[in-house]
């Protein structure tokens, strides 16, 4: 067994170190901090420390550089999105706007020519909108908003600046029916508008009506224009009716096939005027 002195001599010497080596670091660490205080150069381990650091310190750096762009890059995409999302907006609105106000300056000279119209024909009448049309390929009649209660009557005639449309066939309180002359049973006066032939306008289901009872020696061309001629106290006179589109003349018989085209487009009709004809138009002279 070692003696118990040489035990403690060792104990001592332990702590002498341990003590030795806390006094070199504080002393060492005292040295650094009163030259670093005292001196603006850095010492040769602020060097050393910062050769080290510095490479880290650049990368790190540059990371959070990038990080921050990346930030900024995105918060700019989210303003670029919500600003594109406004644009669009403004431009559907101003479309929007633009199709109403084309669409009012439409319906106000459709109106107006109405109202010309309705001046003109000296006659009393109503405006009246189509509110359902025949589901055929060429529909032969059409339905309109006026009826009995705004004194529609049976066999009224309806017509629009372009032309005449037909006629009322069936009422309601607040609807008519109007048998277009389109139809194969509208039969109508007419006269050839400069030779003044008088003949028969029928319907034939399409655009293209049957000028009937056109004599061969009567001079009558393509681009003659047709208008009401005012018998039978249904439509008044002198009413466009269409022009003649084509003639073929037969080596049999006594008149002339003489093929008319409406001026009447009855696929874009939206609004008419039904004339409320008191009495029978008189017979033109």
């Amino acid at each position: 067994m070692r003696p118990r002195g040489n035990k403690k001599r060792e104990a001592d010497k332990k702590n002498f170190k341990r003590a030795l080596f806390v006094g070199i670091i504080a002393t060492f660490t005292a040295i650094i901090l009163i030259s670093t205080i005292g001196s603006q150069k850095f010492g040769f381990f602020h060097s050393l420390a910062l050769d080290i650091l510095g490479p880290f310190q650049k990368e790190f750096s540059e990371l959070t550089s990038k990080i921050q762009n990346t930030k900024q890059d995105y918060i700019d995409l989210l303003n670029v999105r919500e600003e594109n999302k406004n644009l669009w907006r403004e431009l559907r609105e101003a479309r929007q706007t633009s199709h109403l106000n084309r669409e009012a300056l439409a319906t106000n000279a459709r109106l107006k020519n109405l109202l010309d119209l309705k001046d003109s024909t000296h006659t009393p009448s109503i405006s009246a909108n189509i509110t359902g049309k025949d589901p055929s390929l060429w529909f032969r009649t059409i339905i309109i908003d006026r009826g009995s209660n705004d004194k529609v009557r049976k066999g009224m005639p309806v017509i629009t600046p372009d032309g005449i449309v037909g006629q009322i066939f069936e009422v309601a309180a607040n609807h008519s029916k109007v048998l277009l002359t389109i139809d194969p049973s509208s039969s109508i006066d007419i006269l050839v508008q400069d030779s003044r032939a008088r003949g028969i306008l029928q319907g034939t289901g399409s655009i293209i009506h049957s000028l009937k009872y056109i004599l061969k020696n009567v001079d009558v061309k393509e681009g003659d224009y047709i208008v009401t001629a005012g018998y039978g106290g249904i439509f008044p006179p002198g009413l466009q009716v269409g022009y003649i589109s084509k003639i073929t003349k037969k080596k049999r018989g006594m008149f002339q096939k003489v093929e008319v085209t409406s001026t009447v487009d009855f696929h874009t009709l939206e609004q008419v005027l039904v004339l409320l004809q008191p009495q029978p138009f008189p017979d033109s002279q």
